[in-house]
């Protein structure tokens, strides 16, 4: 019997290679110490969660092999990121809620259902937190599905590199985990703007004045990708739907988001002297710099001036009013030479109320 020994390991052998070889992860570098400021960001709040089991087990798609992470904790990667097409919507997600195109979704092919991840583009820096409720993408290289909502607040294109951080949410609410480093989710609504009154001519992008008089409702609609300026290099976002069909390119389209290094921004149309703000409520002093909190844009440019001097005076920094050309002018605040200083001011315009967002200064 002993001789027969080695004729049964070489058998074993031959059907242990002939097995299928699980899908592996694009697993990114784990973040160092991190001892900086704490920045809010957009996106769902994470709660805690039971996991479903029934997407808990181990499956295969399109001839991969797929195995769930049993222990996400430390979990990040960096790849590809798609988004649902519209052919999704009110379909079932692998947890058996119906696909919400303008919830702050996500599918992954492998992390525990429903969980909660911060989505980083490396193209432009924008964070968003989402949460996984759905199975996929399936294409190659890519690495994660979200809903159209977060793709926009993303601004991703067909070539957008993301990076995952798992969020991991803890029985009585605590948050640990890569996701939580550097920055926390904005206890305010984030929730997507009203549909586009085509007829409308007010306020748009979540801006409000804080001190004249109250824009008619009538009047406010939301920014279209239309008036976004870009490179146009980057190509028309990429449509895949998991579970839910197969991946349809979208027409191309203006995107925003290719914002240049950050670069010393020219001097501000609107200033406001920074006396004219208690002192005791002033933010760091701003001078001209890289970086604006930009909190609104409307088709008005008299309005938007007006608008840029009554914010500027009330948090003692520069306002100015930036043409974004098709009748659109962007109402900014600062020009920080620090993220960390811009982040300040817009924490102080979120404790207030009022929406707003970091970017850089252009020329």
């Amino acid at each position: 019997m002993r001789k027969e020994w080695p004729a049964v390991a070489l058998a074993l052998l031959v059907l242990t290679a002939c097995t299928t070889t699980p899908e592996t992860q694009n697993t990114a570098p784990p973040q160092p110490a991190y001892n900086g400021p704490v920045v809010e960001i957009p996106g769902v709040e994470p709660k805690y969660e039971p996991i479903n089991p029934a997407t808990s087990q181990d499956y295969s798609a399109n001839g991969k092999s797929y195995r769930i992470v049993k222990d996400p904790s430390n979990f990040s990667e960096v790849g590809l990121a798609t988004w649902y097409g519209d052919e999704a919507q009110g379909k079932r997600t692998a947890t058996g809620e119906s696909y919400d195109p303008d919830a702050l979704s996500a599918a992954h092919p492998t992390l525990p259902l429903p969980s909660y991840v911060r989505v980083t583009n490396l193209a432009n820096g924008r964070q968003i937190v989402v949460r996984v409720n759905d199975r996929g993408p399936y294409m190659p290289g890519r690495i994660i599905d979200l809903s159209r909502a977060a793709g926009d607040r993303l601004n991703i294109s067909n070539n957008t590199r993301v990076r995952v951080d798992y969020i991991q949410v803890a029985p009585d609410g605590s948050l640990s985990g890569p996701g939580t480093i550097g920055t926390t989710v904005a206890k305010q609504s984030y929730a997507l703007p009203a549909r586009p009154d085509l007829g409308g001519n007010g306020v748009m992008n979540g801006a409000s004045e804080p001190t004249a008089a109250p824009v008619p409702a009538q009047d406010i609609r939301a920014v279209d990708n239309s008036t976004l300026q870009s490179n146009g290099n980057l190509g028309a976002p990429v449509s895949s739907s998991g579970f839910l069909g197969a991946p349809q390119p979208l027409a191309n389209g203006v995107l925003e988001g290719s914002e240049p290094e950050p670069q010393p921004a020219a001097a501000p149309v609107i200033a406001a002297p920074a006396a004219a703000a208690p002192a005791a409520s002033r933010p760091v002093a701003a001078s001209a710099g890289a970086w604006v909190v930009q909190v609104g844009a409307i088709n008005d440019a008299a309005r938007a001036q007006q608008l840029a001097k009554s914010l500027g005076q009330k948090y003692g920094v520069p306002g100015s009013v930036e043409n974004a050309g098709n009748n659109v002018y962007r109402i900014q605040l600062g020009g920080f030479s620090s993220r960390a200083d811009a982040a300040a001011l817009q924490q102080r315009l979120s404790a207030n109320g009022q929406a707003a967002f970091i970017t850089s200064a252009r020329r």
